[in-house]
């Protein structure tokens, strides 16, 4: 299908930008789809009068979106993604990172966020949903060494992946990944919490999934996610009052 897509002459100052803009309306106007390849850096810079390094930029540009994947070799070329939600998992960890978020407005989200889905999770979810919920919770369980922290963390973040699945809503999924990865971070910094039995409050809010209580279970969770929010802002207040002192005691240049 891509073969028969035409463009038209790109006669801006930003040239990447216009083409980014013409292979995205190709992909919206469905004359582009998932699976699609386009045509190579050289046909496309010739249809669009533009050279071949802005054709460049613009792929570059849309494989970071996740609009394109650039696959090397003699099939390789452009081909139109799926769709990936790893660019907004990405920005929600950038703004966290470089201030452009706080992470008080982050977790406020987050736990708005959590009160919908579980909602839904008790309408939708499966008694395949439950188990696998409860296998999560089993296998983090056996992770207790600052050795195993890191794949703590990936069971941690499957945990809420599956509870989103168990929506069927995949705007749920993609929403509660954005706003889960950037966990990962904080999760390695605080490490395995010995005072808060994570895996029984679990287990709790997975039988009121069964029960299809909603109002219980979103205690339970939210019960959890108070006690995380305010260790991880108090971390983050520490930090500050550290970083405050070490400049105040440091000698002036």
């Amino acid at each position: 299908m891509g073969e028969g897509v035409s463009f038209r002459p790109v006669k801006t100052k930003r040239a990447f930008e216009e083409v980014c803009d013409q292979i995205r309306q190709a992909i919206l106007s469905g004359r582009l789809e998932a699976g699609d390849k386009l045509p190579s850096e050289r046909e496309l810079a010739t249809t669009l009068d533009v050279s071949r390094a802005t054709i460049r930029e613009a792929f570059r540009t849309l494989e970071i979106a996740g609009v394109l994947s650039l696959r090397k070799g003699v099939n390789g070329g452009a081909v139109v993604m799926q769709g990936d939600a790893r660019p907004i998992t990405q920005t929600i960890s950038d703004l966290l990172s470089l201030g452009g978020l706080s992470l008080a407005d982050y977790m406020e989200a987050r736990v708005c966020l959590q009160k919908e889905i579980i909602v839904l999770a008790c309408e939708r979810g499966t008694e395949e949903d439950f188990a696998a919920l409860e296998i999560n919770i089993s296998e983090t369980e056996q992770m207790s060494t600052p050795a195993q922290i890191e794949d703590r963390t990936a069971h941690t973040i499957e945990f809420y992946t599956i509870l989103a699945r168990a929506t069927k809503n995949q705007a749920m999924s993609i929403l509660m990944a954005a706003v889960t990865e950037p966990l990962g971070y904080y999760i390695k910094q605080i490490g395995v919490d010995r005072s808060w039995n994570v895996a029984e409050s679990r287990r709790r809010f997975v039988g009121y999934l069964r029960e299809r209580n909603a109002e219980a279970a979103i205690r339970e969770m939210q019960s959890h996610m108070e006690r995380l929010h305010t260790y991880m802002l108090s971390r983050q207040m520490q930090g500050a009052s550290h970083e405050s002192a070490s400049r105040a005691s440091s000698p002036t240049l």
